[in-house]
């Protein structure tokens, strides 16, 4: 493969183009990861990387998932098969991998804040951040165009790569802006005669001023363009961004001028492989699949996200107050049934976490029953909605917690590590981590008739049942599986698999401890403690969060504050941010599966960690 395109011209650019797609499909195949979103900007990345000078200009891509090609352009080529792998390339922009990336990616909203904060330092350079139409709603990059416009930052420009998906199809107001301006061509034709006309044509100075207010009125009357012109830029477009030719000369002219400029380009999601370019939203991100057929190897068993949205249809069937939330991630939450099903109280609101909390909280207030389903990652980004919006108000929100814990491949800013310790810090907030799908099943049917605000925590991982018992839920109350001596487990949510697979290995050090299922994490089962903590010698806290700041130091925190002098081994993770790996791999290597977990547990009752 030849990656000298500086000096290919278009026939061998489109070669260029074809290898790289057999590659990605290739890598991705096999590895997972995000394919439909890099086989569509193929061309716009080579163009990209032929008209400007990386890394001295410097591209910053919104979510980063995009960002495959332009790893392969800068170096990364050899590597590119060891993407999402353990020590392999990272699955987003990553400034320790290259000096091509510029600045961290994963959550969407940030190039463009970023881009500006460049682009104030290297004034002779060009910064130019690549957004999704669906990451571009997001509310951080509204400030940042706000902010980049109002301090007319010549040297930035915006590529809003547009293939009418985020992940599903994209939802609100601003997809249908960018609609709207695709059949903006009268416009720009008109604009173009009119400029032509002035050109060509000699007319006293009044008429032709006359004749530039027309031009400047009419996108008015035709055009949404106007309002991207009115925040200060020079908008393009819309062009395909599947054309070499046409990238080529509109980038090559962008270059020259001063901006701060906007470019539209659309682009076809999954180009070149004919299932992704069929079923646009399952190969946005995918596990391996088989290149022929297209297909995932399917499981048996249900996820847990699947248990959540199963079990939510057949409540709201009987409930007419139940009401779902997703902020672009429905089918990752398990909610795709519901939404098809109960339409009218179904909400998507995009990539928009803090408006989806409050809408969620406004909703609770009236009398509703909502249930937002987030990832943990996500939630991270309404923090303050929690807080002002949720918790201040005792609103009785139902927030599904999903992808809680490691998640993996898609590493250190997607990993859910943060949710526990975070909430415990805010009041009147439940905090709830199923340790079965039949656990999780039960507390969804309580959640249906609260009066305070919910969190409940579901891992990223196939459902478990216990021998098929159904575990009494009851607030704050816990569960005694197994009754023993000297060592008590709490085992916290997905913990409680853990601890129960090992079980036997256990048993076969001599041990036998006294096992707890953890649900409840506030109010936890100050009941049990109080009465049982003496009756042993070793203390072991579970939890799949970080370890200093989880429900084990909390646990500490109650103990001290009622003079109880027990040692609490704390078995979590650590206060890192985790790269990405397989999340089998990281649970070994971090002590919370396997022989791994059991060595700390031994560790523990000798005095150790």
């Amino acid at each position: 493969m030849n990656l000298d395109i500086k000096t290919q011209n278009i026939e061998e650019l489109e070669k260029s183009s074809q290898e790289i797609r057999e590659l990605l499909i290739n890598v991705v195949s096999t590895n997972g990861g995000h394919l439909g979103p890099n086989l569509g900007v193929v061309e716009l990345t080579i163009a990209l990387h032929k008209i400007f000078n990386s890394p001295q200009d410097k591209f910053l891509f919104d979510v980063g998932h995009q960002s495959y090609v332009h790893k392969i352009l800068t170096g990364r080529k050899e590597k590119i098969n060891t993407i999402r792998k353990k020590n392999g390339l990272t699955p987003f922009t990553d400034r320790r991998e290259s000096i091509h990336d510029h600045f961290i990616s994963g959550h969407a909203g940030n190039s463009l804040a970023a881009a500006a904060g460049i682009a104030e330092v290297n004034k002779n350079n060009k910064i130019i951040a690549i957004v999704g139409d669906a990451s571009f709603a997001n509310g951080e990059n509204f400030e940042a165009l706000n902010n980049i416009g109002g301090r007319n930052l010549k040297n930035v420009i915006i590529i809003l790569n547009d293939n009418e998906m985020s992940i599903g199809k994209n939802v609100g107001a601003i997809s249908k802006l960018f609609k709207g301006i695709m059949d903006t061509k009268f416009y720009n034709d008109l604009k173009h005669d009119i400029e032509g006309l002035i050109r060509k044509i000699y007319m006293g100075k009044g008429i032709a001023d006359f004749i530039k207010k027309i031009e400047g009125s009419l996108k008015y009357f035709v055009s949404p363009i106007s309002i991207i012109e009115k925040l200060g830029f020079k908008y393009f477009g819309p062009i395909d961004g599947n054309n070499f030719e046409k990238l080529l000369q509109i980038l090559e002219y962008i270059k020259t001028i001063e901006g701060p400029v906007f470019l539209h380009v659309k682009t076809e999601k999954g180009k070149g492989y004919l299932h992704a370019e069929e079923n646009k939203e399952k190969f946005h991100g995918i596990s391996p699949f088989d290149i022929k057929t297209g297909e995932v190897e399917k499981s048996n068993k249900k996820t847990y996200s699947e248990v959540f949205g199963k079990t939510l249809v057949e409540l709201a069937k009987k409930d007419k107050d139940i009401m779902a939330i997703s902020a672009a991630m429905v089918k990752g939450t398990g909610l795709l049934e519901f939404f098809n099903e109960f339409s009218e109280r179904a909400f998507d609101v995009g990539i928009a976490e803090e408006y989806a909390v409050t809408f969620s909280s406004a909703l609770a207030l009236e009398g509703k029953k909502p249930y937002l389903a987030l990832y943990s990652t996500f939630l991270q980004r309404g923090y303050d909605q929690l807080i002002h919006d949720i918790a201040i108000q005792n609103s009785p929100v139902r927030l599904i917690i999903d992808r809680a814990g490691i998640v993996g491949e898609d590493g250190k800013t997607h990993n859910g590590l943060f949710d526990i310790s975070y909430l415990l810090t805010i009041p009147h907030i439940d905090i709830v981590a199923p340790t079965t799908c039949r656990e999780l099943v039960d507390i969804l049917d309580y959640s249906t008739n609260i009066n305070n605000p919910i969190a409940i925590r579901i891992p990223r991982e196939k459902s478990f049942n216990y021998k098929g018992n159904s575990f009494k839920v009851s607030r704050g109350k816990w569960n005694e599986i197994k009754t023993g001596e000297k060592d008590l487990i709490i085992a916290i949510g997905s913990m409680f698999y853990e601890i129960i697979n090992i079980y036997d290995e256990i048993i076969k050090n001599n041990l036998n401890p006294t096992i707890v299922s953890a649900a409840w994490i506030r109010p936890f089962d100050k009941e049990y403690i109080l009465e049982n903590i003496s009756k042993y010698e070793n203390i072991f806290v579970l939890e799949e969060g970080i370890e200093v700041t989880g429900f084990g130091a909390n646990l500490i925190n109650y103990l001290n504050e009622n003079n109880i002098l027990k040692k609490i081994n704390k078995i979590g993770l650590p206060q890192e941010f985790i790269e990405h790996a397989k999340r089998d791999e990281i649970l070994k290597e971090q002590g919370l599966r396997g022989q791994n977990l059991l060595n700390r547990i031994l560790e523990g009752r000798k005095g150790g960690k």
